[in-house]
């Protein structure tokens, strides 16, 4: 039999330095989330097949690990921690038990079908507020996911702010319900022209049509253009998901994290559980977010309960990534030592070693070369 020194496609080893580093960034981002009231709770890796399916609206089925338990349960390696720390909340937590902050760590597995340098196994940290709908609690998700990000030492990254209720609401009022994901795919790609000439054939209202090119050409800043907000009073769920996003950056101010915030009413999440606002998170060095979230209401209905919540995740690999191309020290400053012995010096190197460690000191003993 073949020795196997390598790992399977799509995953790694850290060591080294690299391991201490990305210990460090986890800890940073932690704590940062923890400053705020969240706390630690542990889902497993392993569950139930059901609590990633399609009706849930996580990561596709294709792109699960499966497997099946001694009883024939289909299992799966979660892919995404927000639907089981909702299972979990169903479980512990109730309204009546009032706001729940609760933070987590831990590693994700999607198998996606084509590599492109992704990789299949993956560390998020990230934050979940339960029971309270308020537009206080998306402010403090956000300010939470700022704060994490700049105790790390980052400083240029950006989080796109949109709400998933003024493309819903687009799709419904202009009878596109049956072209969702056609519609997804143009927005997706940005691909506006290709938008607009299926939007003519389809016979759009002219209204939705103009909203839609309004959304889709906003200039990342706090306030909408005064047409936009006029053509939307007709249609309640964009009208009430563009007042969320200004009521959103106007509270952010006072976090003094709105200089990271920029507002996109055309933004689309890969999850389709999101229900209010939904955000991503972007850093100079890296392709790929370094965060995401949103409020999903009605998630904690699938699991026998109910409450409004919001959260979000940070993509500690992604993280890492965007430091290390900006240079960025993740040292953790503790002082080390080196504490060599002869035989007869043993003794008090090892009880030296052991009272400088419990100082907060990291020791290293090693004998003495004998000439």
């Amino acid at each position: 039999m073949n020795k196997v020194i390598h790992t399977p496609e799509g995953v790694r080893d850290i060591y080294g330095e690299e391991f201490d580093e990305r210990n460090e960034l986890k800890r940073r981002m932690t704590e940062a989330i923890e400053a705020f009231g969240y706390k630690g709770v542990e889902t497993p890796s392993i569950e139930f097949f059901d609590v990633f399916s399609k009706e849930i609206g996580t990561t596709p089925s294709k792109n699960l690990y499966r497997f099946f338990d001694r009883e024939g349960n289909t299992l799966s390696l979660r892919p995404d921690f927000t639907p089981g720390v909702c299972r979990l909340a169903a479980s512990h937590f109730s309204c009546e038990d009032g706001p729940q902050r609760l933070t987590y760590s831990g590693n994700v597995f999607v198998n996606y079908l084509s590599y492109k340098g992704r990789l299949n196994e993956s560390n998020e940290i990230g934050a979940e507020l339960l029971f309270d709908d308020s537009v206080d609690a998306d402010c403090e998700v956000i300010a939470a996911c700022c704060e994490a990000l700049s105790m790390t030492g980052l400083s240029e990254f950006t989080i796109a702010l949109g709400h998933s209720d003024i493309l819903r609401g687009l799709i419904r009022y202009g009878k596109l319900s049956e072209d969702e994901e056609i519609v997804k795919n143009y927005i997706t790609n940005h691909n506006n022209y290709g938008l607009f000439e299926f939007l003519d054939e389809k016979g759009t209202d002219e209204a939705i049509r103009e909203i839609f090119e309004l959304v889709l050409n906003h200039n990342e800043n706090s306030s909408f253009d005064e047409r936009l907000l006029e053509l939307s009073k007709p249609y309640p769920l964009i009208r009430d998901g563009l007042k969320r996003l200004s009521d959103i950056y106007e509270l952010l101010k006072l976090y003094g994290v709105a200089i990271h915030v920029s507002i996109d009413p055309g933004l689309i999440s890969r999850f389709s559980y999101y229900t209010g606002i939904i955000f991503t998170g972007f850093a100079f060095g890296t392709g790929e977010p370094v965060a995401a979230g949103g409020r999903y209401d009605e998630l904690l209905k699938s699991f026998s309960s109910e409450g409004p919540a919001v959260g979000f995740a940070l993509f500690t690999d992604e993280v890492y990534t965007a430091l290390k191309s900006k240079k960025i020290s993740l040292a953790r400053g503790r002082a080390e030592k080196v504490i060599e012995y002869s035989e007869e010096e043993k003794a008090g190197a090892i009880k030296e070693a052991m009272e400088l460690r419990r100082s907060g000191t990291v020791v290293t003993i090693k004998r003495k070369c004998e000439e």
